[in-house]
């Protein structure tokens, strides 16, 4: 004689089933989850995005590298990105004879008190000069500024 479980007994195993699928897609979609798109790194666009991805992944020189002198020497004391989750969006590029303006989208999440995340977003932009076949931040946003101890270029 077979006992067949009763509804009441497949429920947990139901419920245990779900859970295990949906971690499982869960993990799928991060895992799988494409980042943000390059562009040609000898554009103005493309040396802001590298500019931002130094910065952010905490490589100081590699991004003041990308700066002219004079962005270099308008570094305010006691400027440290990176205290902040930041996230930077490609709006739009101007050219402008041999310059160039990067407008990015900023937003800044960073823990406010007991309850929780405090998230602020603007837009700025980036100037950039021509500098023989590359181009070089002139200026950039506050919350972006490479710092370091000594000058570039």
């Amino acid at each position: 004689m077979k006992i067949l479980p009763t509804a009441g007994n497949r429920t947990p195993l139901i419920l245990l089933g779900i859970t295990v699928l949906l971690v499982v897609l869960a993990l799928v979609l991060v895992l799988t989850r494409a980042g943000g798109a390059t562009v040609d790194p000898r554009s103005p666009e493309g040396v802001v995005q590298s500019y931002v991805a130094s910065l952010l992944a905490g490589d100081h020189e590699q991004a003041a590298a990308l700066l002219t002198a004079q962005a270099t020497s308008d570094c305010p004391t006691g400027a440290n990105p990176g205290q902040a989750d930041v996230r930077v969006a490609l709006l739009s590029t101007k050219l402008t004879g041999s310059g160039a303006q990067v407008l990015v989208s900023i937003t800044e999440t960073r823990v406010r008190g007991p309850f929780g995340l405090g998230e602020s977003g603007y837009e700025d932009s980036f100037a950039l000069v021509k500098r023989q076949d590359s181009w070089a931040i002139d200026a950039a946003p506050w919350p972006l500024l490479a710092c370091t101890d000594q000058g570039v270029n």
